[in-house]
């Protein structure tokens, strides 16, 4: 090996190292907790349905909620598409996405007789907030937005349903505030340190290091000053016993699908569901079997109502 090619490969090592010690220390503890803020009207390739109200012929008004903290949280409320209103889903996007993605859950829900408020987590679309905490912080965003919820429409049940990142916070909200009566999960992840291992690795060419991954953690709690580690929906599963349904596209390569699974698992209550959706990754799965999945919402719903007049 010549003196010349070995002060190649030895330069090249260091650059890599340099690099490499760069992403972990100043890149990647931010790809989460400061997710891409999402605006619609700049990115109307995503919404091929619409961003508004008015393209799912939904009747609607914009709400703002404050959180605990003092953020203002932006939402849009969606109204029952018929006579009776049986309760308000809560709806939550996922990470870097934004209120509006979920017009065509509230109309399902509106078809089924719910109203909904669609909201952005802190941190994203219209929302305040520098950072998101994956739930640590966000399940006292969702107390504010129950107890709006209370006084808005007093008796009304209360329901939430999240994909993925809200998902999470669903989750973790349902146990901390019992006035969410059911939910819906998609996607979801079971522990942050187990997600982050999996996004991770499409940033490190698929590897999956504990010792990055663990630096990572450690740096991105002290920068929005939470605990990375205490984020654990499937801790949060255990605590909930009311009705859940959840459901996971068998081919998701962002968050696994027995990482969702353990979450159902954990969860005691009898009505419980659990619905894999073939061949849809992370965020298709309405795509793949949007008729199969709106029937599937509507008996979930319709058997909460059932056991509640048996109460």
């Amino acid at each position: 090996m010549s003196r010349k090619y070995s002060i190649f490969l030895v330069s090249a090592f260091g650059l890599f190292g340099l690099l490499g010690y760069f992403a972990v220390e100043q890149v990647l503890p931010y790809t989460g907790i400061k997710p891409r803020r999402m605006v619609p009207a700049e990115n109307a390739w995503r919404f091929p349905n619409g961003y508004t109200p008015e393209a799912f012929n939904l009747k609607a008004e914009k709400r703002t909620i404050q959180s605990p903290e003092g953020l203002h949280l932006s939402a849009w409320l969606v109204n029952s598409r018929l006579d009776t209103t049986y309760g308000t889903f809560v709806l939550l996007h996922g990470i870097s996405n934004c209120k509006e993605v979920n017009f065509q859950r509230a109309a399902v829900l509106a078809d089924s007789g719910y109203a909904s408020l669609l909201l952005d987590l802190r941190a994203h679309g219209e929302s305040e907030g520098e950072f998101c905490t994956f739930g640590f912080y966000e399940k006292a965003d969702l107390k504010a937005v129950a107890d709006s919820l209370t006084v808005w429409f007093p008796g009304r049940p209360i329901g939430i349903w999240g994909a993925s990142l809200g998902g999470a916070v669903a989750l973790q909200s349902m146990a901390f505030d019992p006035r969410y009566a059911f939910g819906i999960i998609e996607s979801t992840f079971d522990e942050f340190p187990n997600v982050a291992r999996e996004y991770g690795a499409d940033y490190m060419l698929g590897l999956r290091s504990e010792l990055i991954v663990n630096r990572v953690l450690k740096k991105s709690g002290a920068i929005a000053h939470f605990d990375p580690y205490k984020v654990k929906p499937v801790e949060a599963a255990a605590q909930i016993n009311r009705p859940v349904l959840f459901m996971h596209g068998d081919r998701d390569s962002r968050i696994p699908q027995e990482f969702n699974k353990r979450n159902f698992e954990a969860l005691q209550h009898p009505l419980k569901r659990w619905i894999s959706v073939q061949n849809a990754g992370h965020t298709n799965l309405w795509a793949r079997d949007s008729k199969h999945l709106e029937q599937e919402v509507s008996r979930f719903l319709r058997d909460c109502r059932n056991e509640e007049k048996t109460k």
